[in-house]
């Protein structure tokens, strides 16, 4: 085949190629179907496919796929959203929730807090998040520093936030730790949270009422 032939036949193929996306873009060849969420523990998935603006029947290629994450971001227990079409009818969403750490109770229900420190709703507590008490909505230090000790404990072993009962903290400098079995961990300041996570895992594992971990290298006990 000559080179002529080949451009001409290229040019025909590339032709093709860019009306049949044009049909297919104009004309709804490929028709949302379904729409599939993934990751969703505590966002409901109904709601989410209503504010994405998502309906079935659409033109897949032509969905808002942007406005649709940046719609379903908004709600409250979602941290980012991934939109992928996949031909030729579903629209696939995943989800990352937000991970709740503690909540406080105020006259108009329970916050719930992530665990970056921001609030995510106010409503039911999820099982494992720790109830802060004590602390003052006009002071902005305690919440960072209740949440960086809890982190610690995460990080240090997941498991001990489930013996926190109540975490009191009426400034950031005085935190104690009242442990479902009725007994209490003094912390004191958020400092040296790893070396104090490390003196918590080993107090609960003895006898005493009351413990003082504020210097970890000093643990005492009455």
């Amino acid at each position: 085949m000559s080179k002529k032939a080949i451009a001409l036949v290229t040019t025909v193929v590339i032709a093709l190629v860019a009306i049949a996306a044009a049909v297919a873009w104009f004309v709804p060849v490929f028709k949302v179907e379904s729409i599939e969420i993934n990751g969703a523990v505590r966002t409901d998935t109904e709601v989410a496919r209503e504010v994405s603006g998502i309906t079935a029947g659409d033109n897949l290629l032509r969905i808002d796929a942007t406005g649709a994450a940046h719609a379903i971001a908004e709600m409250p227990w979602v941290s980012s959203v991934t939109l992928n079409r996949r031909l030729p009818s579903t629209v696939e969403i995943t989800l990352t929730e937000r991970e709740a750490a503690v909540f406080i109770r105020r006259p108009d229900g329970e916050h719930i807090i992530d665990t970056e420190g921001q609030p995510i709703v106010v409503g039911t507590p999820p099982v494992g998040t720790v109830e802060v008490t004590g602390i003052r909505e006009d002071d902005p230090e305690v919440l960072p520093a209740v949440i960086d000790i809890i982190r610690a404990i995460d990080d240090y072993d997941p498991e001990l936030r489930n013996i926190i009962a109540t975490i009191e903290a009426p400034d950031q400098f005085d935190v104690l730790l009242r442990l479902t079995d009725g007994r209490e961990v003094y912390w004191g300041s958020s400092e040296n949270n790893h070396d104090k996570a490390v003196a918590l895992s080993t107090v609960v594992q003895r006898e005493g009422q009351r413990w003082n971990i504020s210097s970890p290298s000093m643990v005492t006990v009455r």
